[in-house]
């Protein structure tokens, strides 16, 4: 499991319309909210790819980026982000699955029966790091189901960086660890 507190793993890949990500450069003072989602065979992620476009300045007031990442290739990424009229919000694509997954402790699904849908994908998390490149809140789901929105997130990160440090780590009413 990812403890917040604790340095985010590596993460970098091609987005659409934003050129590389990475995300050890350029975070701002609120950091980075990773939305790792299934790909463009679920319904389930349109709905909540659009809210997040739709979003985006709402984030990025607080001083928070937003970035969005499947295993798809450029060419499903491309037509998903044209087809949805996903401007603002950097979709990436071309993640290598399984690799990322066993990093940021994803879950995957193997052969599903969706329509479309590849032989191996993650399903929806969504990961907040911190300017510091440090794990702030964690949300890993087991299946589509219980997608966060925007509210939600962006309430979760505000608590996080004025009210209630992260928690998690496994000592109450510490921050990262500490005891």
């Amino acid at each position: 499991m990812l403890v917040p507190g604790t340095q985010a793993p590596e993460l970098r890949f091609e987005t659409v319309r934003h050129g590389v990500f990475d995300l050890a450069e350029g975070a701002p003072l609120g950091g980075t909210l990773v939305s790792f989602h299934r790909g463009w065979h679920c319904k389930w992620m349109r709905k909540a790819l659009q809210e997040f476009d739709d979003r985006i300045g709402d984030f990025a007031v607080r001083g928070v980026r937003i970035v969005c990442v499947s295993g798809d290739d450029g060419a499903a990424a491309a037509r998903f982000a044209d087809e949805l009229q996903l401007i603002r919000l950097p979709i990436g694509h071309s993640a290598d699955v399984a690799a990322v997954a066993k990093a940021w402790r994803l879950y995957t699904t193997r052969d599903s029966s969706e329509a479309g849908a590849p032989a191996l994908h993650w399903e929806p998390a969504q990961i907040w790091i911190r300017q510091d490149n440090a794990i702030g809140s964690v949300a890993v789901q087991s299946g589509p189901n219980l997608w966060a929105d925007a509210n939600n997130m962006i309430r979760a990160i505000e608590n996080t960086m004025t009210k209630h440090p992260e928690r998690g780590a496994g000592n109450s009413g510490t921050q990262g660890g500490e005891t």
